[in-house]
C-alpha cells in the first residue's frame, strides 16, 4: 500500500472538528446557565415578594439564590 499523507491530514481535521464541536457545546451550555442565573437573580432583586416564594420552592436546594455559578454548573 502506498503511503498517502493526505488521508492522515483528513483524519486529523476530523478529530479537531469533533473537539471543536465539543468545546462549543460546553461553552454554550455554560453561557446559557449563566444567562438564566443572571435573569433569575435580577428578577428577585426587582420583585422582593418573589424571594419568599423562591425560598419556599423545592428548586431552592439547587440554586440557593446566589450567584455562585461554578457550583451550579458543577451540580448539573
Amino acid at each position: 500500500m502506498i503511503y498517502n499523507p493526505i488521508f492522515e491530514e483528513e483524519i486529523e481535521r476530523k478529530v479537531e472538528l469533533k473537539q471543536l464541536k465539543k468545546e462549543i457545546k460546553k461553552r454554550a451550555r455554560q453561557e446559557n446557565i449563566n444567562d438564566v442565573m443572571n435573569r433569575v437573580y435580577n428578577l428577585l432583586k426587582r420583585k422582593p415578594i418573589l424571594t419568599i416564594a423562591a425560598f419556599l420552592h423545592p428548586l431552592t436546594n439547587i440554586f440557593k439564590i446566589t450567584k455562585d455559578k461554578e457550583s451550579i454548573i458543577s451540580k448539573t
